[in-house]
C-alpha cells in the first residue's frame, strides 16, 4: 500500500478561512485502484512546529509527500519545509502542486522538491503515483517520467516540462468534502457562524447588526459555508494570476444537491459562492436562483463581474436571498481600469455598486492602487466617483477594501517589473524578491514595487486618504449629527474631525504625518530634499494602456533555467 501525506501551506500570517478544497479534490480524485492510504496534515490551520512535523511524518511513514501550495508568496516557507524534510526523511518523494508551480524552475533548483504538478492534479498525480510504485519510490532516474504529461522536474540539472495533460474537469470541480476533511483537521475555520468573525472583519467600520438585519430571521444564528458554482474567470486582469485555463461551471442541479446536504448536516443558513467569477453563465445561474428562492437560505458571492449584473438581475438575486456581493472594482479611474485590463467602465462599476445599495445588498468595493500610471490625479478620480454612490440609507454598511498592487509571478505586472529591471534578472535576484513576499501584508510598503513617479514614502498616506475622503463624503450626505450618533467606530470619529479642515490642508497634513509615522522624521526630510533637488523621472506617469500589451512589446532574454517553464509565467 502506498502511503501519501498531503500538506497545505500557510499563505498568510493567520490561518485561512478558505477551505482546503484542493486537498479535498486530490484525496477524492486519486485513482482507487492505486491502493493508497492518504492522510492530510493541515499546516495552515495548526501552524505546526518542526518537532510536530517530524512526529507526524514518523508516525504515518509516507513514501510520498504532497504539498499543496496556493500562492507564490509562501515560497520561503516551502523552501524551508522541503529542505527540512529532505534532511530528516531523505527517501520520501516530495511533490508540489498548486499555483506556486508557476515558479517551478526556482522551486526545483532551490528546494528538495522532486516533481511539480502543473494544472489540475488529476490525472497527473495518479499517473505519477503509478510510476513511482513501479520504481519502488526511487525518483532519481527522471528518464522514467518523461512520458507523463503535466510534470516539471530536473533533467540534466535543468527544469524540464513534459507538456500539458488533458485536465480531469470532473475532479477539478468537486465541492469541498467537509465530512472527509473532518477526519484530519478541525473545521472551525471553514464553517462560520454568520454573526461571527468573518463579517466582523469585513465590516470593521460598520454595525454588524445592520448586516444581520438583511438576513431571514431564522438564519442569523446559523452557520455559513463555501460552495463552488464555477471555476476560473473570463477576465484577464494584468495584476491577477491566471494559472488555470478558461472558465468552467458546475452542473446547477449537482450544486443544489450539495447545498441541500450541507444545509441539513451543518445547520447552514447562508452559503458563500467562493469562486472567482460567479454568475457569468446565465442559464446555470438562473437554475440556482430558482432553487434559492424557495430554499430559505441567504447567500453571497465573493467575486462578480460588473458586466454580469443589471437592475433586473440584482432584483432577482435579492428576491432569492442575496445579501452580499463583491465586484472586481479595483479603480474608478478609467485610465487605471485600462492599464489593469479590467474591460469595464467607471459607470458600469458605479452602477453595480448603486444597485446593491438600492436593493439592500452589502458590497465592499476592493481597490488596487499603485499600478503603473497611478497618480494623485487618478486617486482623486476614484475618490470622486466612489463618493457619488454613498448609500442613501445610513444603515447600509459603507466599506472599502484597499490594497497596494503586488507583483506576483504569473501576472503581466510581474513580467513588466522583470523586463524593465525592477526585479533582478538572475535566478538569485528573482528568488530573493519572491522570498521577500512571505508573511507580508499586501498593504505593507516594505515589499511594494514602486511603479509611480513619487517616492515610496509618499504613498503611505494613499489608502488612508481614500478612506477618510469617502467618510467626508458620507458626512456631507448624512450630516454631522446623524453620523456622530449612528457611526461609533474610530475611523468615523477621526473623519468627523478631519472634515473640519479645508481639503488641501488636511491632505497635506495627512501625507506628512503618515511619512513620519511609518518612516520617521528623517525620511520626511529625505523626501522633500529629493523632490527639490533630484526631480525623479516621470517614467510611469504616462502609462495609460494595458500592461499585458506593453509587456508583449518589451524584449526578453530567457535564462537557461526558465526556457522550459517560461510559458507558466504568461498566465492565462
Amino acid at each position: 500500500m502506498t502511503k501519501i501525506l498531503l500538506l497545505n501551506i500557510p499563505s498568510s500570517p493567520f490561518p485561512s478561512n478558505y477551505p482546503p478544497v484542493a486537498i479535498s479534490r486530490v484525496i477524492e480524485g486519486i485513482d482507487p485502484s492505486l491502493n493508497c492510504d492518504i492522510s492530510f496534515f493541515n499546516l495552515d490551520y495548526y501552524r505546526s512546529s518542526d518537532e510536530e512535523i517530524i512526529n507526524k511524518i514518523q508516525t504515518f511513514s509516507p513514501q510520498i509527500l504532497g504539498i499543496s501550495a496556493i500562492l507564490t508568496p509562501s515560497y520561503a516557507y516551502v523552501k524551508k519545509l522541503s529542505n527540512f524534510i529532505k534532511k530528516n526523511f531523505p527517501n520520501v518523494v516530495q511533490i508540489l502542486g498548486g499555483q506556486m508551480a508557476v515558479i517551478s524552475n526556482i522551486i526545483l533548483l532551490k528546494t528538495k522538491i522532486d516533481f511539480c504538478v502543473i494544472g489540475e492534479s488529476e490525472p497527473v498525480f495518479s499517473n505519477l503515483i503509478r510510476r513511482l510504485q513501479k520504481d519502488n519510490y526511487d525518483a532519481r532516474n527522471k528518464e522514467n517520467y518523461m512520458d507523463i504529461n503535466g510534470l516539471v522536474f530536473l533533467h540534466e540539472s535543468k527544469p524540464h516540462f513534459t507538456g500539458y495533460e488533458k485536465e480531469d474537469y470532473h475532479n477539478g470541480m468537486r465541492q469541498f468534502n467537509y465530512k472527509l476533511i473532518s477526519e484530519f483537521t478541525s473545521l472551525d475555520n471553514y464553517i462560520h457562524r454568520i454573526d461571527g468573525q468573518h463579517f466582523k472583519d469585513r465590516l470593521i467600520n460598520s454595525n454588524l447588526n445592520d448586516f444581520l438585519n438583511l438576513l431571514y430571521h431564522d438564519n442569523r444564528n446559523k452557520n455559513m459555508t463555501s460552495v463552488f458554482a464555477s471555476k476560473g474567470c473570463v477576465n484577464k486582469c494584468s495584476f491577477c494570476h491566471r494559472f488555470f485555463k478558461g472558465y468552467r461551471i458546475n452542473v446547477a442541479d449537482e450544486v443544489i444537491d450539495y447545498i441541500e446536504n450541507i444545509k441539513k448536516d451543518l445547520d447552514v443558513g447562508m452559503v458563500l459562492f467562493a469562486e472567482e467569477n460567479f454568475g457569468t453563465h446565465i442559464r446555470a445561474t438562473s437554475r440556482l436562483m430558482e432553487y434559492l428562492k424557495t430554499s430559505g437560505l441567504n447567500w453571497g458571492a465573493g467575486a462578480v463581474r460588473v458586466k454580469t449584473v443589471s437592475e433586473q438581475i440584482i432584483k432577482e438575486w435579492k428576491e432569492a436571498g442575496c445579501v452580499h456581493l463583491n465586484f472586481g472594482i479595483e479603480s474608478l479611474s478609467q485610465k487605471m481600469l485600462d492599464v489593469m485590463e479590467k474591460r469595464s467602465t467607471v459607470e458600469e462599476n458605479l452602477n453595480a455598486i448603486r444597485l446593491c445599495y438600492k436593493y439592500g445588498i452589502i458590497t465592499i468595493p476592493g481597490l488596487v492602487i499603485g499600478m503603473p500610471g497611478e497618480t494623485e490625479e487618478t486617486l482623486e478620480e476614484t475618490i470622486h466617483n466612489l463618493s457619488s454612490v454613498v448609500p442613501d440609507d445610513i444603515s447600509v454598511p459603507f466599506e472599502v477594501y484597499i490594497n497596494y498592487v503586488q507583483a506576483i509571478p504569473g501576472t503581466p505586472i510581474y513580467e513588466y517589473a522583470r523586463r524593465i529591471g525592477i526585479i533582478g534578472h538572475t535566478l538569485e535576484d528573482e528568488e530573493k524578491y519572491i522570498e521577500s513576499l512571505y508573511d507580508v501584508d499586501a498593504n505593507d510598503l516594505r515589499h511594494f514595487i514602486n511603479f509611480t513617479h513619487y517616492e515610496r514614502e509618499e504613498l503611505a498616506y494613499w489608502k488612508y486618504y481614500i478612506t477618510l475622503e469617502l467618510i467626508v463624503a458620507y458626512i456631507k450626505k448624512h450630516g454631522y449629527m446623524k453620523v456622530f450618533k449612528y457611526k461609533k467606530t474610530r475611523v468615523y470619529r477621526i473623519g468627523l474631525i478631519y472634515k473640519l479642515l479645508p481639503r488641501k490642508i488636511r491632505k497635506f497634513l495627512l501625507k506628512n504625518l503618515m511619512i513620519v509615522k511609518f518612516f520617521g522624521i528623517g525620511k520626511l526630510v529625505y523626501v522633500y530634499k529629493n523632490k527639490i533637488f533630484l526631480q525623479n523621472p516621470m517614467k510611469f506617469k504616462h502609462v495609460d494602456r494595458s500592461i499585458r500589451k506593453i509587456v508583449q512589446e518589451l524584449p526578453v532574454t530567457l535564462r537557461e533555467d526558465e526556457v522550459s517553464t517560461a510559458i507558466f509565467k504568461q498566465g492565462h
